[in-house]
């Protein structure tokens, strides 16, 4: 978790660092809140385009290190450390002035414009999420991004403290072409489905006897022109004989098991 949170930049060049007196804060370390963020909480933020914050994206400097914050890039990625932070910021300021709430879905970058949207993945298990960037920092080692305790809540890294993540910045523009692309696809008409087609078996019989089963299984094999299959489900192997295309060819062969001995044998259709 960041140790150290940027204040509000003044009305010079210069961003100050929140390092400043730990008084400001309630408290003196940082820690996770008393309750996991709701569902709602959770959710992604819609990205919009917004105004550029007039005290955020000036040029600062902590630590002796100089940051210059991009100014409307098209296009940004980036993999690193993730790391998050909670109770101890709740409710101050942000870099760009807003207020600090661990709930919201937002997160800290060095050079990202305040405000602007990314996309983030946790590397280690693949959760991906959309935060929007209202502040500076992580300053800490090589962390890359400062998450908010929903938002690495929600990814996985509240748990381990840092993850390795991959992000992406995200434009409205974007997501509106992925949307629209969505809708499109979901309003292309589809063919009405009869009866469905390519995986119809008949099941011959169901014993714990598998031996038995691979007897039968190589003679109906021949004797019907068919591959078979045993499954087995706790113990009970059951025999099957197929795949066929549709299920009229399972009726015929079900009758024709029928008339062999195997009055049980059924047809079923196999996703």
């Amino acid at each position: 978790m960041e140790v150290c949170r940027t204040l509000v930049i003044s009305s010079m060049i210069t961003l100050l660092s929140a390092c400043e007196s730990t008084s400001r804060y309630q408290h003196k370390h940082d820690s996770a809140p008393l309750r996991p963020p709701s569902t709602l909480e959770s959710k992604d933020p819609n990205p919009k385009v917004e105004a550029p914050s007039r005290i955020g994206n000036k040029p600062y400097q902590v630590f002796g290190q100089r940051y210059t914050p991009l100014i409307a890039p098209t296009k940004f990625e980036q993999s690193g450390v993730a790391s998050w932070y909670g109770r101890k910021f709740h409710g101050h300021k942000t870099s760009n002035g807003e207020v600090y709430n661990m709930y919201a879905m937002t997160a800290a970058h060095k050079t990202l414009p305040l405000p602007s949207y990314v996309r983030v993945t946790n590397l280690s298990n693949q959760k991906s999420a959309i935060v929007r960037v209202n502040d500076r920092g992580p300053f800490h080692g090589k962390r890359i991004i400062d998450l908010s305790y929903a938002a690495a809540y929600k990814l996985g890294v509240y748990h381990t403290g840092t993850a390795k993540v991959h992000i992406e910045l995200v434009t409205k523009e974007e997501l509106d072409k992925q949307r629209k692309a969505q809708q499109q696809a979901n309003a292309k008409p589809k063919n009405k489905a009869t009866a469905p087609k390519g995986n119809w078996f008949v099941q011959v019989i169901a014993s714990s006897n598998k031996q038995k089963l691979e007897n039968i299984g190589r003679q109906l094999s021949t004797s019907l022109n068919l591959k078979y299959l045993i499954e087995n489900k706790d113990g009970i192997f059951k025999l099957r004989l197929g795949p066929m295309t549709n299920r009229d060819r399972a009726l015929l062969i079900k009758q024709k098991l029928t008339e062999k001995g195997y009055e049980s044998a059924f047809p079923l259709y196999s996703i």
